[in-house]
């Protein structure tokens, strides 16, 4: 944990530099800050966000926690980077937005209290850092409202086994190996779609729905970093039948219920 912490406050301020990008793109429509498969859910959940409270612990890049604020809900963000969260409220800061920054560790959010959120939600990235997930969901079930919602959405646990080689996919790791993988700079997991629903039912959730889905309708950066590189080969790479890739399912999205924590 010491190592990504110190890695993500020393790559913070490069990965902060492009984020007006993104923060243009939901000023100008906000359900940007969510993919469309997400944003049904939120909508599913809370036809109007307008006075509730919403926790987005591990923040990263903080895209969803300003498009929940621009929705009308108050926000706490939290994230264990203290980089991360500084860069991000330089950018509240900019538009005078009133956004809660709290340095916490998503397994334990010790400075949060219990019952205090209508929503917890974690965008894409979160878990592959996150080392005891039934210890992270726990925590998110105590510190939400009885009747509480959880809503997620991941890199397809599927898809983590491969990765890219001159001749196209490669198999790198079993579906089954979790990690901890370890480098010099970072540890990171490699959870499966069973260690993720077994914690959440274990923290007393009760799913809701759940979606698997690409991501290419309403983000360009799955396989493009813009949308023009995708119209001069016509969105070839989009196309299971040229790109191996596109028949893998890209990311999996979930919603749940505060049920009451079981023990």
């Amino acid at each position: 944990m010491e190592n990504n912490m110190t890695m993500w406050n020393d790559k913070s301020d490069d990965y902060y530099r492009d984020i007006q990008i993104g923060v243009e793109q939901i000023l100008a429509n906000t359900e940007r800050a969510f993919p469309i498969s997400i944003w049904r859910m939120i909508r599913s959940a809370f036809p109007k966000l307008r006075g509730k409270r919403v926790l987005v612990p591990s923040s990263g890049d903080n895209i969803a926690v300003f498009g929940f604020h621009l929705l009308g809900a108050t926000v706490t963000s939290c994230d264990i980077s203290e980089r991360q969260l500084h860069n991000a409220k330089k950018v509240a800061d900019r538009y005078e937005w009133d956004i809660e920054f709290i340095w916490q560790d998503s397994m334990t959010l010790d400075k949060i209290g219990d019952g205090e959120y209508d929503l917890v939600y974690t965008s894409n990235g979160v878990h592959v850092w996150i080392s005891d997930l039934p210890k992270m969901y726990g925590n998110f079930n105590r510190v939400l409202k009885p009747d509480g919602q959880y809503i997620m959405f991941e890199t397809h646990p599927f898809i983590r086994p491969f990765g890219n080689s001159e001749t196209g996919i490669r198999v790198k790791k079993p579906y089954e190996s979790t990690g901890p993988f370890t480098s010099e700079e970072e540890t990171t997991y490699g959870w499966r779609i069973m260690d993720l629903f077994n914690a959440v039912f274990a923290a007393g959730f009760t799913m809701t729905h759940m979606e698997e889905f690409h991501q290419k309708d309403d983000y360009d950066n799955w396989f493009y970093s813009h949308k023009l590189l995708s119209a001069e080969d016509k969105a070839i790479e989009f196309d299971w039948t040229k790109n191996p890739w596109a028949a893998l399912p890209q990311c999996i999205g979930f919603s749940a219920r505060k049920n009451g924590k079981t023990e």
